[in-house]
Order: C-alpha cells, then structure tokens, then sequence
C-alpha cells in the first residue's frame, strides 16, 4: 500500500489539508498546510439575489380581474442550487489539486460526506484522482486534530 503522505478533508463549505508527518515514537503526525472556505457554500440565496420569488407580478398587471390582485410567480431554484453545486464542487477540486501538486507524495487520503465525495473527486484531474490511496465517506472537518488519524486506515498502525 502507498503511504498517505497528505490527508484532506473537506465539506460544502470548507478544506482543510494536512501534511503527514511519520514520528518513530508516536505514529503519525499532522501538520495544518491550507485552510480554505468557499464563499459560495455561505449564507441565504435570498442575501445573494435580487430577484426574489414574488418581486415580479406574473398576472397581466392590468387588473382586469377587477380584484386589485395579481399573481406572483415562484422562482425555479433547483437549477440555481445545480449551478451553486457545480461552482462549489469545482473551486474544492481546483484548490484540491493545487495542494496535492504542492505537498503531495506518491499518495494522499481524501475525506468528504458521502453527498458530495464522488462529486469533487470526479472533477479531479487524472493525475491527481489515481494517487488517492485511502477513501473517507465522511464530514471530518471540524473533527479535533488528536482524533482525525483514527479514522484513516492508512494511519493505523501495523
């Protein structure tokens, strides 16, 4: 089995990527070398658009039903979230292989939920998607530093 020499973790909204360091006492190591937050993944869609659902009238404005009403249309925002996906996906990929390309070894551990994991490692350039050793299905972000090498096999000792 390759050794793991760099481990990333990330989620919707954030990445965190981590260096191996092999202690002979200990085990392994991990150092901290990039942190990143996608701004996309951030806040209310109604904070980042104008165009609300309900802004336009969808009626003929005329009042012809006499009733001084008008309909409102709703926004179609399962293509705007597919979108929003897609950008977020792709700024994890990019920033994923600019680290691995940095402090990558031979092999590196990548870590993400299941929702997204085959997402961001199917935009992965080939060079970088073949050296991932160890698959984590798993939000590990914000877990404790002490604890993030137990949930890699490939940190476990023989």
């Amino acid at each position: 089995m390759t050794p793991t020499s760099l481990i990333i973790v990330t989620d919707r909204g954030s990445l965190k990527a981590y260096k191996v360091n092999e202690t002979p006492n200990r085990g392994a190591g991990l150092q901290l070398v990039q942190a990143f937050e996608t701004t996309d993944a951030h806040g209310r869609y109604q904070d980042k658009l104008t165009d609300q659902a309900g802004r336009f009238p969808a009626g003929d404005g005329g009042g012809a039903t006499g009733s001084g009403r008008h309909m409102n249309g709703m926004a179609e925002r399962q293509g705007l979230e597919t979108e929003n996906d897609r950008r977020i996906f792709r700024q994890l990929a990019d920033n994923i292989t600019e680290v691995v390309k940095r402090e990558g070894g031979d092999g590196w551990s990548f870590a993400a939920p299941a929702s997204i994991h085959s997402a961001v490692v199917d935009l992965l350039p080939p060079q970088v998607r073949d050296r991932i050793v160890e698959h984590v299905k798993s939000d590990l972000v914000n877990i404790e530093l002490a604890n993030l090498p137990q949930h890699f096999r490939s940190l476990q000792p023989l």
